[in-house]
């Protein structure tokens, strides 16, 4: 019987060259690494948005704006999680991460890219839907919601990682 891993370990085999905030030195780069894993994933589930919107135009479906929509929110929760400012507090800064702080940071990571990968399965699904107005109409509601979801994730640890 396997180990189970800890979700330190998972995000270590999902991301090349994660160091999990062993040093503090390398804490800006883990989190440069993990936000651009983030944003890679978010890329993906756009480019199958785009998939749909290019099918649903021509099968004229009724969901050609709910499904823009939904690109335009992704475009804009990817470029908030690439380009956001880096979970690092330097020597002197008067809020510095502690151990049990870099186990909610490493937490909040892990819960964005299992979001990532959550909201491109269901972009795919959606891809997959266009043809069927039935499942598209729950596709889009369903990717709808887990686009807030990250969202949420995002700016709660945003807020942690300046010491809200």
């Amino acid at each position: 019987m396997g180990k189970e891993l800890s979700i330190f370990e998972h995000i270590e085999r999902l991301i090349p060259g994660f160091h999990g905030y062993k040093n503090k030195e390398l804490l800006r780069e883990d989190d440069r690494l993990v936000r651009g894993k983030v944003a890679e994933i978010l890329g993906q589930a756009k480019r199958e948005l785009e998939r749909a919107l290019q099918r649903c135009v021509m099968v004229n479906c009724q969901q050609l704006m709910g499904i823009e929509n939904l690109r335009k929110k992704l475009m804009m929760l990817q470029s908030r999680i690439l380009h956001a400012e880096a979970g690092y507090r330097g020597y002197f800064d008067r809020i510095k991460f502690k151990e049990e702080e870099l186990r909610k940071l490493i937490q909040y990571d892990y819960m964005m890219i299992d979001k990532a990968q959550s909201i491109l399965e269901d972009a795919k699904a959606l891809n997959s839907a266009v043809a069927d107005p039935s499942r598209l109409g729950m596709a889009v509601l369903n990717l709808e919601d887990k686009l807030n979801e990250l969202e949420t994730i995002v700016s709660n640890r945003m807020s942690f990682v300046v010491g809200e």
